[in-house]
């Protein structure tokens, strides 16, 4: 019991900024999803599908609930390199469910680091990439339509440290998908590539939950 008093002393004494070291992180908040009818319905012709197929897709995209899972190593304070997925949903409980999935790795940058190395709070911007998809929207599974293809994804975050090992954050994420296969029948695997890919832009508004393991010395 005076073991553990004393490790709870030592903590609660820590400064509470972590500044090296692997962190896990959990996300939730909402998401956003812009795809242009038109971008994807002339991609769609260019390829040979029927421009009004598109519809299927973007009649029903709308904004939803989104959710992030990820881990991240910083390098003394001053950058980190995060993987991570970011979920999204919409109609979430219906018939109709839709969804999209953005998996990528990105490297961020902790300028306060360079002026303020003692403090309880940090901020940074990244900037990386990975894989996006998207699908669904329909209660016949026969009408659902999906997209996927590479992603470019940058934003910032900010973020307060309660101890060395948790930390409250929120994070702006900004995805730009490069779709570039249009999905028919997933179970068939029915599909095409796209000749050009059309205009989307993902947004993922959270609050993040930090848990940070300090590496033994």
């Amino acid at each position: 019991m005076k073991k553990l008093v004393m490790v709870l002393v030592v903590l609660a004494t820590c400064p509470a900024a972590a500044r090296d070291g692997f962190s896990i992180y959990l996300g939730i908040g909402g998401g956003f999803f812009d795809l242009s009818s038109s971008s994807l319905g002339s991609s769609l012709e260019k390829s040979g599908v029927s421009r009004s197929d598109g519809a299927l897709l973007t009649g029903t995209l709308s904004d939803g609930l989104s959710l992030r899972l990820s881990a991240a190593y910083t390098i003394r304070g001053y950058a980190t390199v995060e993987a991570g997925v970011t979920g999204h949903g919409w109609n979430l409980g219906g018939d109709d469910l839709g969804g999209s999935g953005h998996v990528s790795l990105v490297a961020h940058l902790h300028p306060l680091e360079f002026f303020l190395p003692a403090r309880d709070y940090d901020a940074s911007v990244f900037l990386g990439g990975g894989y996006s998809i998207l699908g669904g929207g329909q209660p016949n599974d026969d009408n659902s339509r999906g997209l996927d293809g590479g992603t470019l994804e940058f934003g910032l975050a900010g973020r307060y440290f309660f101890s060395p090992w948790f930390s409250l954050g929120a994070e702006l994420r900004f995805y730009v998908p490069f779709f570039r296969r249009w999905f028919v029948d997933w179970g068939d695997d029915v599909e095409f590539d796209l000749e050009s890919h059309p205009k989307a832009f993902f947004t993922a508004l959270l609050v993040s939950f930090g848990f940070h393991f300090a590496p033994a010395h």
